[in-house]
């Protein structure tokens, strides 16, 4: 069965890969800068998040605290290693 997408976890990884080719991978998406440009409820985007994470993804990198701070696309291999 093929994982189901909603239309905001689609926007994140459009936006998500844009920014691993306008970086070429050398830097971490800053969460607070995906809060901006997806112009929705941060509660929203948080459960979003979590939810692609739990697909494999990507990984939400947090503070000591617990509060995303930036978010990495996982490649293909690092999706395999995971299973």
């Amino acid at each position: 069965m093929a994982d189901r997408f909603s239309r905001l976890q689609r926007r994140i990884l459009a936006w998500l890969d844009m920014q691993e080719r306008r970086t070429r991978g050398a830097m971490s998406a800053e969460h607070r800068a995906l809060v901006l440009a997806m112009g929705v409820d941060k509660g929203n985007l948080s459960t979003s998040l979590k939810g692609l994470e739990r697909k494999g993804l990507i990984k939400i990198n947090r503070t000591r605290g617990g509060k995303a701070e930036s978010i990495d696309v996982l490649s293909a291999r690092q999706r395999m290693r995971k299973l």
